[in-house]
């Protein structure tokens, strides 16, 4: 829970009916799993979309950026770096591996607005290397860097290096008593690369209440219960534009950004793949958290423009009773509903063996219960079973080709009576798979398509 008092919306100056319309616009899209809407330091809107639960910690992806820049923040105030410190300072060892001379010039600063003199993302250099700082140091640049934005994921990385090397910790654990135990977040893992160290750049699981109190203490300007969590000075930096990013195409992406932080057409923002966003609205009081699984962030910044921003007030609207119990009703029946039981396959528990495959699995196992089903894989690490039921959910744990497993919940509909497909949702994230068993075709029998699948290694497709 986030803690923070609960009233209606009126009370804080935004009717019932429009924070009910904006629902119904984000309910077109796929899927906002989580939102909270605070005024005025006050819960005026929370709801979440079963089969995703409130109390589950959340892939943040670049969200994730925006906590590691804090933790820059918070170590130069203590004095242990400045952002104005170049980047080989902190890995002397390294110099040697250095093959662009561009590269001794990189600040933190650089690497916190984007301008790092890489024109892609530097993890290119980085996956598949056991030692990321190296690969980083090592790589070549091809503008000076301080003179050009470009995204780059590397670079955040890079940022939780140097916090792991000044004080001993990871960021992570660095922002347990500064910043989590303070606003009462038990945040989720933190990704690391092979050596250890936090992904810095994404990888954090946080949920949406969590991420509503981190929207709520940068709107505050880093106070909390009248302490300074954050510094003001930094955060009125890190929040502002810093670096010019107009030529990229979307109207969001293209206003500025900060240390970390994306200035938004109103307001400033952070935001990580799929629509997973912290967004303060300083000027109206208001701040909004999203988790979700978007194929599309601008639409869900257009449905905040276009539907809620103009129609905050700045006083007390008077209380409409039956709009405020309507929207509370549709809050509750937020859910993904899996379809109807129209048709029945007519087949029997079937195994499919593979062929050699890089996943390592050898079998999957069809089988179907009263009113569900069910795949069974045989893999390098024994066992896993996807649960799936007909017109409702099951839930499983399930891995198979993921670095880690997760909580799924699946659904299966039979499309003809030869062709089985299950639905899968994965709670804490935004991937959704789609399995099709088509009993009637004897050369690919088991097939997989991901409808959300950033940054996701493909699952491989198996043969009978």
């Amino acid at each position: 829970m986030h803690g923070f008092d609960v009233t209606t919306p009126e009370a804080e100056g935004i009717s019932s009916r429009v924070l009910l319309q904006m629902m119904r616009k984000l309910d077109e899209l796929e899927y906002v799993n989580g939102i909270v809407i605070l005024r005025h330091g006050r819960s005026i809107f929370e709801g979440w979309k079963s089969p995703y639960e409130r109390e589950t910690p959340h892939q943040l992806f670049s969200l994730s950026k925006s906590f590691t820049s804090c933790a820059i923040g918070i170590a130069q105030a203590e004095g242990q770096l400045k952002i104005s410190d170049r980047l080989v300072s902190f890995f002397p060892e390294y110099d040697s591996c250095i093959t662009d001379a561009r590269m001794r010039r990189m600040t933190l600063k650089d690497l916190l607005t984007m301008r790092s003199g890489h024109l892609s993302c530097a993890t290119k250099y980085m996956f598949g290397q056991q030692d990321w700082v190296q690969a980083f140091l090592a790589s070549p640049l091809d503008v000076e860097p301080g003179t050009r934005f470009v995204y780059n994921s590397g670079a955040s990385y890079m940022l939780a290096a140097v916090i792991r090397r000044v004080t001993g910790e990871n960021v992570r654990e660095y922002l347990m008593p500064r910043l989590f135990e303070p606003l009462r977040i038990s945040p989720g893992i933190w990704e690391c690369c092979p050596l250890g160290t936090n992904l810095g750049g994404w990888g954090l699981y946080l949920t949406t209440d969590d991420l509503a109190k981190f929207a709520q203490l940068l709107l505050q300007h880093g106070q909390w219960k009248g302490t300074q969590i954050l510094p003001a000075d930094y955060l009125a930096e890190a929040t502002v534009r810093q670096a010019d990013n107009s030529m990229n195409e979307k109207p969001d992406w293209k206003q500025g950004y900060g240390y970390h932080f994306w200035v938004s057409q109103h307001g400033y923002r952070g935001d990580g793949a799929a629509g997973q966003l912290v967004l303060v609205l300083e000027k109206q009081g208001l701040c909004v958290a999203v988790t979700s699984c978007l194929t599309d962030m601008q639409r869900l910044l257009d449905v905040f423009w276009d539907e809620l921003l103009p129609y905050v007030n700045d006083s007390a609207l008077p209380e409409n009773a039956e709009a405020h119990d309507e929207l509370l009703d549709y809050c509750k029946n937020l859910k993904i509903q899996p379809p109807s039981v129209t048709s029945k396959g007519t087949y029997d528990n079937v195994c499919f063996r593979f062929q050699d495959n890089s996943a390592g699995i050898r079998q999957c196992e069809v089988s179907f219960g009263e009113n569900c089903c069910s795949l069974t894989f045989l893999t390098p690490r024994g066992n896993e079973q996807l649960r799936a039921g007909f017109g409702h959910f099951e839930y499983s744990v399930f891995q198979l080709t993921d670095a880690m497993s997760h909580h799924v919940a699946a659904y299966a509909v039979w499309i003809n009576p030869s062709v089985l497909e299950i639905h899968t949702f994965i709670c804490d994230g935004i991937y959704r798979d789609v399995w099709k068993v088509d009993f009637s075709d004897k050369k690919e029998p088991l097939k997989n398509r991901m409808i959300c699948n950033c940054f996701r290694p493909a699952k491989p497709r198996f043969i009978n």
